[in-house]
């Protein structure tokens, strides 16, 4: 699916995976969020049902990046060669740091889990040994109080990050949980000021490496 500035040409393409991996109301917003700052936006709908770390196979992560990087390269094309990121969170934001290796100028990960189950080392790695050596910059953004991404997790991405060839950002939200950004009805981690406060650090880091 394809969201597109409302006005004037993109400047730049940017592939949205959800972060269940299914589209619902959250993700349209905020596809329609990153067109209205000027970016033509590729949504993936990976699942027709919502999904939890445990559910896709080694395989169905592997075929998940490489639809990232495929619709990076059809969004490339037809801007005109422009550059191109990614951003995803939970689940998503697995896939687009697994999608990082090629293809991807830019790559935002929230609150992503960066040790995956199914990862062998053989078939599939995990997320952080991928993002080690990853051609696109990458943002990735936590809660210090998530209870599902454990903190070890959080300061071995860091460590990695900061060993990376590019120029990588890592930021921990102080004080909020797992889903802070997500304003879904019933949700307690749901929290205004640190979302608004992610969006902008998402535009300006988007700004920065993919114009």
């Amino acid at each position: 699916m394809r969201v597109l500035p409302r006005s004037g040409r993109p400047k730049a393409g940017i592939v949205l995976v959800p972060k269940r991996w299914c589209v619902d109301k959250a993700v349209l917003h905020s596809a329609q969020s990153l067109a209205n700052a000027g970016f033509a936006v590729e949504v993936l709908e990976l699942s027709g049902t919502p999904l939890d770390t445990e559910d896709p196979s080694a395989q169905d992560f592997l075929a998940a990046a490489r639809k990232v990087r495929q619709a990076a390269r059809t969004l490339r094309a037809e801007l005109g060669g422009g550059k191109v990121g990614a951003v995803g969170a939970w689940i998503g934001g697995s896939v687009v740091l697994l999608a990082s290796e090629s293809d991807l100028d830019a790559c935002v990960a929230v609150c992503p889990f960066v040790h995956l189950p199914q990862a062998d080392g053989a078939v599939l790695r995990h997320p952080i040994e991928v993002a080690r050596n990853a051609n696109a910059a990458i943002l990735a953004v936590f809660g210090e109080l998530d209870a599902e991404v454990p903190l070890e997790d959080v300061r071995a991405l860091e460590q990695a990050l900061s060993q990376s060839p590019q120029t990588d950002e890592a930021y921990t939200y102080p004080g909020v949980g797992h889903a802070f950004f997500d304003n879904e009805e019933g949700n307690r981690d749901y929290r205004e000021p640190a979302e608004r406060d992610l969006w902008l650090r998402i535009d300006r880091f988007f700004q920065q490496r993919v114009l």
